[in-house]
């Protein structure tokens, strides 16, 4: 038997600054897909046979017991580490009527085509507002590579058919463009997100690529073609970490400024709500009013964690905003922090409290803010957006 701690994502400086959900509804042990970008490998090793998790159940029903009391709780994610529908999913398939029956909102997050079974739950689960469901997709579907990248998923038209059936029976889906490979999903924008728009999405998320050093040479390799961007120095991952010295490398962010621009342009432009993850772009995120999830989307009570997203919004409808600022928010918005943590049980408050310290250690830390979120920049004392992204 697992601890329920187990569900709840570790701090970082990017977790804890910027994600808004860190309960994961974990139900394999690993994944099965072989994808090659694969970033849950530095969490829990390579990939292997995926054996059930059972306490998950512990989980859902932990939740459901906030729920029966009128206390919100933040979505569960299934999953963080391992796809939901996998085989054999019969144990999600479980754990998701479970979480019809007890009214717990879920994100489910897949690069597969789930069974009639599957997607009879998920309909239940839309019918009452209680889920968003995320298909990850990284190029447009005639994009040889993906193949070589994604050896086990299921096809880029497959999940494109996910997308439009989900649509079309009232489940409000999401597009992750996870990871957003230079030379790849960058390689026909126009055609990549009217394939999206068509099927009937809502809301595209972009998540931009990043190796371990040693890898580098296989993307550049498959992609430089396509991309003078392998030609230049990326970026260190590790926000206090140099790029020197850094395993872990991201895109340059110039490269990340004008093509999330472009795809939040194109995506405006179709009618799809966009945002960025884990990239702190958030003057590309529209509408204001939704999270970088899309758990705006539920139509059931929630909540969520305060991030630096609070900070970016202060600044943005004020001109100018204090750290301080992002509490005051926190308690005037009823966000999972201080006093409101004592409502929910230890397991749960623990990782909360350990995720909010750590976001009060980042907002003492001006320069690591603007590494984070390059929009905000920091003056005299207050945050202010970045006159080079107004």
């Amino acid at each position: 038997m697992v601890k329920l701690e187990y569900f709840t994502i570790g701090t970082s400086s990017h977790v804890s600054g910027l994600c808004h959900s860190i309960i994961r509804g974990e139900v394999f042990t690993t994944c099965s897909l072989g994808c090659a970008y694969c970033y849950a490998r530095w969490y829990r090793g390579s990939h292997g046979s995926p054996r059930p998790i059972f306490d998950v159940f512990r989980l859902i029903k932990a939740l459901g017991k906030l729920v029966e009391k009128n206390i919100p709780v933040a979505p569960v994610r299934f999953s963080a580490l391992s796809d939901p529908f996998q085989s054999p999913a019969k144990i999600t398939l479980k754990a998701l009527k479970l979480a019809y029956k007890l009214k717990v909102p879920v994100i489910v997050n897949t690069k597969l085509y789930p069974s009639e079974k599957h997607l009879k739950v998920l309909e239940d689960l839309a019918s009452e507002g209680l889920l968003v469901l995320q298909v990850s997709i990284t190029a447009e579907k005639d994009a040889k590579e993906v193949r070589i990248l994604e050896p086990l998923a299921s096809s880029i038209e497959e999940r494109l058919r996910l997308v439009e059936k989900a649509s079309e029976v009232g489940i409000p889906t999401v597009v992750r463009i996870q990871p957003l490979i230079p030379g790849l999903s960058d390689r026909n924008v126009e055609e990549f997100l009217d394939e999206i728009a068509w099927a009937g999405a809502r809301m595209v998320i972009v998540e931009f690529l990043r190796v371990e050093r040693e890898n580098f040479e296989f993307y550049k390799r498959l992609f430089s073609n396509y991309s003078e961007v392998y030609s230049k120095e990326w970026d260190s991952y590790l926000p206090r970490t140099s790029n020197e010295e850094t395993p872990l490398i991201q895109v340059p962010l110039e490269y990340k400024l004008k093509t999330a621009e472009l795809f939040a342009k194109k995506s405006k432009r179709r009618g799809l709500a966009f945002a960025t993850c884990k990239e702190g772009l958030f003057n590309l995120h529209e509408p204001k009013t939704i999270d970088c999830c899309g758990m705006s989307f539920l139509e059931v009570e929630w909540t969520r964690r305060p991030t630096l997203w609070d900070l970016y919004l202060e600044a943005y409808e004020k001109g100018k905003a204090r750290a301080e600022d992002l509490w005051e928010r926190c308690e005037r918005e009823r966000l999972l922090c201080g006093e409101r943590l004592k409502l929910y049980p230890s397991w749960l408050s623990r990782s909360f409290k350990a995720h909010e310290k750590r976001l009060r250690s980042i907002l003492k830390k001006p320069e690591l803010i603007e590494k984070l979120v390059p929009v905000l920049k920091y003056t005299d004392g207050h945050y202010v957006i970045n006159e080079l992204f107004n």
